[in-house]
């Protein structure tokens, strides 16, 4: 391509960007180029000036369309923690499910500067609230690993609940107790941590395949499951139930193994009264008095897909936010007003005018479950938002509490979970379509990217009810 082609396709290209198609003024331009009368030549001189002017305007214009898309798709603001967010041993490791071929469990651990630091032969369950360590469940028994190099610390045997079946394990605020729950009439099983043992069960008969929250002071236990609600009481010995009552059913899509991946979609508020419980199903957010044992207030969330819809919830648990992966909608919800304060969209929609029709066909999932695809910063500053299920837009940096998008990184790129580091200056992304993990620095600038040889699924984050 000679100088004079190359011009005319720069123009077209910024002109065309700019206020659509554009008529071919370069044979005229060059015309008006050639050698001039020399019964003219302030003319000529004119005409070249003119031209050139038109040359450095065309110029600045592509030097700014090309800063911009520089800037699009770098680093456009650092995400760092404005004040450092300490964090115990292990818990900057990110861990990942995952299967080998042969369909047994592993997990793996990656460091914030890309290595893998270990690997858990095991079913890993739950990380606690400080991210330190990570918990299984065998046959009769749960096995404590730590979060540091995946070697396992203690095996605690359990009495009552023989977690060989489906169960779903919850872990109290300050991570000292487990509760394990299993079967229809569902057994509990409560478990102290720290001492390394079972402290007391109980089978109680109203709840079927329930799971199991404890309040912060230890003090009661509340089972869910279907359409029951049972209130225990609990002195560190003995559990005994106390009430029961009729709780809004959510077909079973809040509870279950890989259905929390995405972030327990239910939690106790700080009045030690409140229960607030997501539904994924039919997007409905309930309160519920725990004193009265009366549900007292509900909003609908709308939304495309149960599957699609990640909960997360604000450092201090007084706000929801639902991502919504395969829009990129967001919602917040003010737990304490009781209602939707804030609705917007973080990322770009899939383009694709036939994607709207086949999710009303096909329900996506990402093995079951619902994939993790908000996450947010410890200093609740920030929130990352991805488009999963195919819809482009990267990562979205959105800042709280005004839900609104500060930078883009990564923007063609497809993921399917994301995970934040404890002290927040780390963020790891699962690539949709393979086993490939990237991790980011909170500028977005690339620290990493690793191929995984197991088939994993998502990221095993601190889990509190």
């Amino acid at each position: 391509m000679n100088q004079e082609d190359s011009l005319r396709t720069e123009i077209h290209q910024v002109l065309d960007e700019v206020s659509g198609p554009t008529p071919d003024l370069m044979p005229e331009i060059a015309q008006r180029l050639r050698p001039a009368s020399r019964r003219r030549p302030l003319l000529a001189i004119g005409q070249v000036a003119a031209v050139l002017a038109i040359a450095l305007v065309v110029g600045g214009v592509v030097f700014a369309m090309h800063r911009s898309r520089q800037t699009a798709q770098g680093p456009l603001v650092s995400t760092s923690p404005t004040t450092p967010v300490a964090a115990g041993p292990g818990a900057n490791i990110a861990w990942v499910i995952g299967q080998t071929p042969n369909h047994a469990d592993v997990v793996t651990g990656i460091d914030p500067a890309g290595h893998v630091v270990g690997t858990i032969n095991a079913p890993v369950e739950l990380r606690s609230p400080v991210g330190a360590h990570l918990y299984a469940l065998s046959s009769g028994a749960v096995d404590v690993y730590s979060a540091v190099d995946g070697h396992r610390e203690q095996t605690i045997r359990l009495h009552a609940v023989r977690a060989d079946v489906p169960s779903l394990p919850l872990l109290s605020p300050d991570g000292r107790y487990l509760t394990v729950t299993e079967g229809s009439p569902t057994t509990l099983e409560v478990v102290d941590l720290s001492l390394g043992r079972s402290l007391a069960s109980i089978r109680v008969d109203s709840v079927a395949y329930g799971a199991a929250v404890i309040d912060a002071q230890a003090q009661h236990v509340y089972v869910m499951g279907g359409s029951s609600l049972a209130k225990l009481s609990f002195d560190g010995a003995t559990l005994r139930v106390e009430q029961q009552a009729a709780a809004p059913p959510c077909d079973g899509l809040s509870l279950g193994g890989g259905n929390t991946s995405g972030g327990l979609p239910f939690r106790l508020l700080a009045d030690g009264r409140t229960f607030v419980a997501f539904c994924p199903g039919d997007g409905r957010v309930s309160w519920f008095d725990l004193v009265s044992m009366k549900l007292t207030h509900e909003v609908v969330v709308e939304h495309r897909n149960p599957f699609w819809v990640s909960p997360v919830f604000s450092v201090d648990g007084n706000t929801l936010y639902l991502h919504e992966g395969g829009t990129g909608k967001l919602h917040a919800v003010d737990l304490l007003q009781q209602k939707i304060v804030k609705s917007t969209k973080v990322a770009i929609a899939d383009t694709n005018p036939l994607a709207w029709l086949r999710s009303l066909l096909v329900t996506d999932a990402d093995a079951g479950g619902i994939p993790r695809t908000a996450a947010l910063s410890p200093d609740g500053s920030w929130l990352y938002a991805i488009g999963a299920f195919g819809a482009p837009g990267g990562v979205s940096l959105v800042h709280l509490p005004d839900l609104s998008v500060k930078g883009r990184w990564l923007p063609e790129g497809l993921f399917t979970s994301v995970w934040v580091s404890a002290d927040g200056q780390t963020i790891y992304l699962h690539t949709e379509g393979g086993n490939e993990l990237r991790v980011l620095r909170t500028d977005g600038s690339p620290v990493a990217t690793l191929s995984l040889t197991a088939d994993w699924s998502d990221f095993i984050a601190p889990t509190v009810p």
